[in-house]
């Protein structure tokens, strides 16, 4: 059970960054609200798959998706709501990304590489995401976004290696 709901976080990853990144690089006609729906539901699913986590006992895979779910909920409601963010959770995009760090160098110590090559990207995702806040600056959104994009292809390089049955290590 904790393989899947881990597989559905990330797989869930891979789709939302998608999506962030295409936004983000200005890519087609995007509606800001449309764009908060999708992160908000991204927000719902993931919490689906954090009940798993915690039913099977995984911490570290709850804590991951703890932190993207606050991640998907501070970037998703304020679009929703037609507002902009706030500092409170720009600064809560910018202390995801230092999760995001710790989460990367704990799995670099295990040797889990294309987990930390995941985890790792979205460091500089996040702090790029809150400077473009802070800023009001597109260019580092832009970033941002090429980043998500790469990085959505990472993720769903793990989840369909995995749902494969060959993990990647």
């Amino acid at each position: 059970m904790e393989h899947v709901a881990m597989n559905t976080l990330i797989w869930e990853a891979a789709v939302v960054l998608w999506t962030i990144g295409f936004v983000e690089m200005g890519i087609g006609k995007n509606n800001p609200r449309d764009f908060g729906w999708v992160l908000v539901t991204g927000g719902l699913m993931e919490t689906v798959a954090l009940g798993f986590l915690i039913a099977a006992g995984d911490m570290f895979g709850a804590t991951a998706a703890a932190a993207f779910i606050l991640l998907l909920w501070i970037l998703g409601a304020p679009l929703v709501m037609k507002e902009e963010p706030s500092q409170i959770q720009t600064h809560a995009i910018w202390f995801t990304g230092v999760y995001f760090l710790l989460a990367s160098i704990f799995l670099g110590s295990l040797g889990v590489v294309w987990h930390t090559i995941a985890f790792g990207l979205l460091v500089p995702i996040t702090w790029f995401l809150a400077i473009a806040t802070y800023t009001g600056t597109r260019g580092f959104a832009k970033v941002a976004g090429f980043l998500s994009i790469v990085d959505s292809i990472v993720f769903l390089a793990i989840a369909f290696s995995s749902a494969i049955g060959k993990p990647l290590a």
